[in-house]
């Protein structure tokens, strides 16, 4: 077998439901297919020879078999004769990639096997992998119960993001009322992204798994459904705590604005207090500029030390006017 097609497969078949699941190589999934064993079949960055491949097997419809290729396709489900399509985007954990940035899963469920396929390694796909590895029995509870644990993860991973988002509020929240002086204004802005990103990722999936949980589905067993409604309220838990965010992240806005509003009050009331203090000052230092010979005062001997003391008494005595009336 290709080299690079044993990289990118990964297969599992249940051959005694007692023990664990076995990895296969492609080759042979067509030979257990045929015994009518359950089947897991995870594809990762599928090619047109992939799909091509699946059509020839497993007999998918090509118009579900585009959107494997197609990374923008919106989460939602379709039934093609006993297949049952899902698109659900998963969290895109890969480096460089914003928060909330989702690569698309595609799911082929039957009662008998499941197929799985993605652009990019995804930590869901990979623990779940790992348990249907390690688990004696898993795969035999029903290829429904391989689709229900990875929907079950991908969320999981939405709602630890969403959790770690409420602690950077909780940070940010302390930050604002404690003065600190750091960029509070980018952060608000990069933590009001975020819960725009998750409110638009999830209110896809909750749609999408209305429809798994309230519909018939032969695909999915009444425990499977029973649990994928589980899922669901966790979902909508999610949104929930998200317009939360949202709401608590517009007031922390108000109050950071309002304390920068306060600060620049004092700013200009200081500035008011020195312009009301220079300019009797100013207005004394031109009188006695002016060019006449005839100034009282002027050729005195004392008369500028004077003037210097009268313009000190004055400035004491607004500082000490100014105190009184608690402006100072």
């Amino acid at each position: 077998m290709d080299k690079d097609i044993e990289r990118r497969w990964t297969c599992y078949v249940q051959i005694d439901d007692d023990e664990k699941a076995v990895q296969i190589s492609r080759d042979e999934v067509q030979e257990h297919l045929e015994k009518g064993r359950r089947l897991w079949v995870d594809i990762l960055a599928p090619t047109a020879e992939d799909t091509g491949w699946l059509e020839d097997v497993f007999d998918f419809h090509t118009l579900a078999l585009s959107d494997v290729l197609n990374n923008d396709v919106q989460p939602k489900q379709e039934t093609y004769d006993e297949v049952l399509f899902t698109v659900f985007g998963a969290v895109n954990f890969n480096p460089g990639e914003y928060a909330f940035d989702t690569i698309n899963l595609n799911l082929f469920l039957t009662d008998r096997y499941i197929v799985t396929t993605h652009s990019l390694p995804l930590r869901t796909v990979h623990s779940v992998r790992r348990k249907i590895k390690n688990e004696a029995g898993l795969l035999s509870q029903g290829a429904d119960h391989v689709y229900y644990l990875l929907l079950d993860n991908l969320v999981d991973r939405y709602v630890t993001l969403i959790d770690e988002m409420e602690n950077d509020i909780e940070d940010l929240e302390e930050a604002i009322f404690a003065g600190e002086e750091i960029d509070i204004q980018e952060t608000l802005f990069a933590l009001k992204r975020k819960t725009t990103h998750a409110k638009r990722s999830l209110r896809p999936k909750k749609e999408a798994l209305k429809v798994l949980v309230y519909r018939e589905l032969p695909q999915i067993s009444d425990e499977t459904r029973t649990n994928l409604r589980d899922i669901l309220d966790h979902v909508s838990a999610s949104i929930s705590n998200i317009e939360s965010h949202r709401e608590l992240l517009n007031s922390l806005m108000d109050s950071y604005m309002s304390r920068i509003s306060n600060k620049m009050n004092q700013v200009m009331e200081m500035l008011s207090i020195i312009a009301t203090i220079m300019l009797p000052l100013s207005f004394l230092t031109g009188l006695f500029g002016m060019n006449f010979n005839n100034i009282p005062g002027l050729h005195t001997e004392y008369g500028f030390w004077l003037l210097v003391l009268f313009m000190f008494l004055m400035v004491a005595g607004m500082i000490g006017l100014f105190k009184k009336k608690g402006i100072l």
